[in-house]
């Protein structure tokens, strides 16, 4: 009797899975204490109006989010430590390192498709956490002319790791496809 194979890939499902932890527990680790403080010390009306107003990010322009790109060299993001913000995020190193361990062929950027498909994810991604970066921002600032100063800074502390590292990871990310694609030009 042949022992069965692995599939080459894992299932859309166990990706998911894979990929579903560190993203629940970043966001319940930044938008817990953003809940309380909302919950506890910021009226409805202006919760509700924050909210709109941090929503218009979904409507900004793919080709503006190249004015805020912190840099056109990776250096500066490494710096910055960037990577190891993609090591413990989703699709990041950590999570890719336990699927190659079950699926050794397994590789997210594999053909020019697939490479698209991250790209394009990035974007989305980048939207949510600049749209999630304001709303905090929009809070924080609330706090602080509340005189709520510790919920203030703390909110701004959660903001950078929640949304702004993430935004850098995005743009990293991209440059990473980008100088990737240039290299393996024929």
């Amino acid at each position: 009797m042949v022992p069965a194979k692995h599939p080459r890939q894992p299932s859309p499902t166990r990706l998911a899975l894979y990929n579903a932890v560190p993203s629940v527990l970043w966001s319940a680790l930044s938008l817990g204490p953003l809940s309380v403080f909302c919950y506890q010390h910021l009226p409805r009306p202006w919760l509700y109006g924050l909210l709109a107003l941090s929503l218009l990010a979904y409507a900004v322009p793919k080709a503006w989010f190249s004015w805020w790109q912190l840099s056109r060299a990776p250096a500066a993001y490494r710096r910055l430590g960037v990577p190891l913000v993609n090591r413990l995020a989703q699709h990041g190193s950590v999570v890719n390192g336990l699927l190659r361990r079950r699926y050794p062929g397994y590789r997210r950027v594999s053909t020019g498709q697939s490479a698209a498909a991250v790209r394009a994810g990035s974007y989305h991604m980048e939207r949510f956490h600049v749209a999630a970066g304001v709303f905090f921002l929009l809070v924080s600032v609330y706090a602080a002319v509340q005189g709520y100063g510790g919920w203030a800074a703390g909110l701004t502390l959660l903001n950078v790791s929640y949304n702004l590292y993430p935004i850098w990871l995005q743009q990293y990310l991209r440059l990473r496809l980008e100088l990737g694609r240039r290299e393996f030009r024929p």
